[in-house]
């Protein structure tokens, strides 16, 4: 751009609206009021509301998007119970009206010449309308997270899509797993009755990009953070179930798990040598029927409705896997917390869970018993594979610094709690790969 030429975009706050005006800019971006001056001007104006914070936002609403901000409101913000409930139940009845103040935080844009985002139009060669309704849950963490509009046909209370894009140009990594995943997903009938359905994959200014179908209903872990015991337990098992009847259905030959075998091998056990890991994790293995995997089944993964629910991200899914990875992985995740003491480690509740000490180890135990029936699992061979699955999972935070290091991106990404798992579950007495509390 020359000096004299006219930008792309010009930012200002309230009080110099005009001077952002003189620039010529294309586009302009108001935080807080504005609109009037902008739309004196000859500019096409619409206004979003970033939330939590404008600062440091997760969610974007579309104000002119009545029916996607109501369903942002109700499914994708906040919790499920108490005064914040309340307060978003009054949020979508004033968003599916239009009547949200357009300040305190909320950002006004003029467009010269309005059109839907760059993503949202370029995904009309898949089938994506011009005037599909939106709203933007945005990547945390580091650079390389994805941004997803979840789109809905015009008038329609629920999405029908999620389009997922990178902000890293040429980051085709996640998309090639997801679109393996969900293919993998799609040979399975017992998956792919709670799976998406990639619609297809794009590419717009250098950017990935994906359509997928859309999980309806909001986070297992904020329905559970609100819900009744008995109703957190009834989805849990209701997954549970599932996990364990995908396990049964997707069993393979025992020679289909050699190259699962050889990268544990390769891979894997060489990081926890100093922790007390050797091969003889792997090579003493009993033959033993590979699954289809998920890989990474925690509640932030899993959406549910009043009468099902979807498991999203399959990006780290492998056909063969070893079973009892996906239960344990998810049963950890969600029975770890209940009944926690205020201020415990999760590190400690999850030893207190697999050692028969806390509220819900039977439950998890049970569920144990049953995975292992399903999948033929010798039960000698439990301990070896579950701590094999926490070795595993323990690695992904190194495997995501390398990819942030490849792709030259910002971001130093922490291990969650699951990923912290290994040392402990190495060390502490009761644990490892002799685990047996679940037969007793």
């Amino acid at each position: 751009m020359t000096a004299d030429a006219e930008p792309d975009l010009a930012v200002a706050p309230p009080a110099l609206v005009s001077e952002a005006l003189a620039t010529g800019a294309g586009a302009i971006a108001v935080e807080g009021g504005g609109g009037r001056e902008l739309a004196r001007a000859g500019y096409h104006v619409a206004r979003y509301l970033p939330r939590p914070r404008i600062e440091n936002p997760t969610l974007l609403l579309a104000l002119g998007h009545g029916d996607a901000a109501r369903y942002a409101a109700l499914h994708a913000s906040g919790s499920r119970s108490g005064w914040k409930a309340a307060r978003n139940r009054v949020a979508a009845s004033l968003l599916k009206r239009r009547l949200f103040p357009a300040r305190g935080g909320a950002l006004t844009i003029g467009l010269r010449t309005p059109a839907p985002p760059l993503m949202v139009a370029a995904a009309g060669d898949l089938g994506v309308p011009g005037d599909a309704q939106w709203f933007m849950t945005l990547g945390r963490g580091d650079q390389l997270s994805r941004n997803v509009f979840h789109l809905f046909e015009p008038g329609a209370a629920a999405p029908s899509w999620v389009l997922k894009f990178v902000r890293a140009p040429g980051y085709r990594d996640p998309f090639d797993r997801d679109e393996l995943g969900l293919r993998l997903a799609a040979t399975s009938s017992v998956a792919a009755a709670h799976a998406p359905r990639l619609v297809g994959r794009f590419e717009a200014d250098g950017l990935d990009a994906s359509l997928e179908t859309a999980a309806r209903g909001e986070l297992l872990a904020r329905l559970l953070a609100g819900a009744s015991r008995s109703e957190q337990l009834r989805r849990v098992e209701a997954i549970a179930r599932w996990i364990v009847d995908l396990g049964a259905a997707t069993r393979a030959d025992a020679a289909a798990l050699e190259p699962e075998r050889d990268r544990l091998l390769r891979d894997v056990v060489p990081y926890w040598t100093e922790q007390g890991a050797t091969d003889d994790l792997v090579r003493t293995l009993p033959p033993l029927s590979p699954v289809l995997q998920h890989n990474d089944l925690g509640s932030w993964n899993i959406l549910v409705d009043d009468r099902s629910f979807t498991a999203v991200d399959w990006e780290s899914a492998r056909e063969h896997g070893l079973p009892l990875w996906d239960l344990a992985y998810f049963l950890t995740d969600v029975l770890a917390p209940l009944d926690a003491p205020a201020g415990e480690r999760p590190e400690a509740r999850v030893v207190r869970l697999y050692r028969g000490e806390h509220p819900y180890s039977q439950l998890l135990f049970d569920w144990v018993a049953r995975a292992v029936e399903a999948t033929a699992v010798p039960p000698e061979a439990v301990g070896r594979i579950v701590t094999l699955g926490w070795l595993h999972h323990g690695l992904s935070h190194f495997h995501r610094r390398a990819a942030l290091e490849r792709e030259q991106a910002i971001g130093y990404p922490s291990p969650p709690p699951l990923e912290r798992m290994a040392t402990v579950w190495l060390t502490t007495p009761g644990l490892g790969p002799g685990w047996d509390r679940w037969r007793r």
